[in-house]
């Protein structure tokens, strides 16, 4: 009867109690919601992490189109790349160009146990080679696995083409697959906001409309291209938000869409991430980031597939790992390699670090998992 007075007595605050805690419970888990937003900023490389495996594109990735490769001017002939147990048992496998360029696995019979030849997939082979040549367009690069895509883009460009020639008279397209090089100048001109476009991969084209013998700015010409796109399923540049670009057409919505389809072009998109996130951060700090949600979009992608897997620290240097390079210089000599003309990529798990062994030196930089 007591307790229940007292119960009776202190209700109101009781109630009130279980309620602020329900509130707090409440809150807590909707901000835990609002934390899974997905995050577009760039992981940090976790050095404190011992990397237990090491993959090709791991390896390759940190050193492709980096200043440390590039300032060095090279033209190698082969690429070779060993991986280091924690056992010190050599993983080895490599590259040379073949014809027109392109790469082709070596192939090393005489490796001796317990060390092990490394069996590279096609994609291996690319990303290896690109730290030795860089194509003229990045489709001739990935062909093998965008070539039914890219005829399947060109069909409904070439259809959207003669309906605008229906409709306008004379209409060009006057850019389909373009240079990287080109892409740069259209960057650095302001024609473009970013480092790599669908043109670079051959899945978009621009339509100019002619008049007088002179290109027409009138966007009455170019909005049935609206239509006609989504009529395709693909997209127009009149849409796009922040930079419109009404004679443009591209076959995905944005490149977060591609490499979602595509995972293997993170690759070309990695090297890049610094000036989209800088771009981020600029129209951050103008408050219109609102206009740039394909490039969070794509971050967010890039970040996906980064969580947790292994890094290249290229901002720290790592302590040379040199009784391993000299022995690894006198197997792969052995095989073939060449130090005065041929890139060897080490990466050892022992040390924790990969290396870049070239005519110019040795370069190494430590290991870790991005976080």
């Amino acid at each position: 009867m007591f307790l229940t007075n007292l119960l009776l007595k202190h209700f109101s605050k009781i109630a009130l109690t279980c309620l602020t805690l329900f509130a707090c419970n409440l809150i807590e888990k909707t901000g835990k919601l609002l934390s899974k937003e997905p995050n577009w900023q760039d992981y940090s490389c976790d050095t404190t992490f011992k990397i237990s495996e090491l993959g090709i594109r791991e390896v390759a990735q940190g050193f492709y189109l980096s200043d440390t490769l590039l300032k060095q001017n090279l033209s190698p002939q082969k690429v070779l790349v060993v991986i280091a147990d924690l056992q010190g048992n050599l993983k080895i496998g490599g590259v040379a160009a073949e014809s027109q360029d392109r790469p082709q696995a070596l192939i090393f019979p005489s490796i001796q146990l317990p060390n092990e030849s490394i069996s590279l997939s096609w994609q291996e082979q690319e990303y290896l080679w690109a730290l030795a040549s860089q194509p003229r367009y990045l489709y001739n690069r990935w062909e093998k696995l965008l070539s039914e895509e890219r005829t399947n883009f060109l069909s409904k460009r070439d259809s959207i083409h003669q309906v605008m020639k229906d409709l306008n008279g004379s209409v060009r397209i006057i850019s389909d697959l373009r240079s990287m090089t080109n892409q740069q100048k259209y960057l650095s001109s302001n024609k473009s906001v970013s480092p790599i476009s669908m043109h670079n991969f051959g899945f978009a084209a621009d339509f100019v409309v002619m008049r007088s013998h002179k290109i027409s700015n009138n966007l009455s010409y170019y909005r049935p291209l609206n239509n006609l796109t989504a009529q395709y399923g693909m997209t127009w540049g009149g849409n796009f938000v922040g930079f419109l670009d009404p004679g443009h057409i591209q076959l995905f919505k944005n490149g977060a869409e591609m490499l979602r389809k595509y995972p293997d072009l993170i690759f070309e998109f990695e090297p890049y991430r610094y000036q989209y996130n800088a771009w981020m951060n600029k129209m951050i700090s103008w408050g219109k980031e609102d206009k740039v949600n394909d490039t969070k979009e794509l971050l967010v992608e890039l970040n996906k597939f980064k969580k947790e897997k292994p890094c290249t620290c290229l901002n720290l240097k790592a302590n040379v790992p040199s009784d391993l390079i000299e022995k690894i210089k006198k197997q792969t000599k052995e095989l073939g390699y060449r130090q005065d003309t041929d890139l060897l990529l080490i990466g050892d798990l022992n040390s924790q670090t990969v290396s870049l062994v070239s005519v110019n030196g040795i370069i190494s930089h430590p290991l870790g998992r991005w976080n």
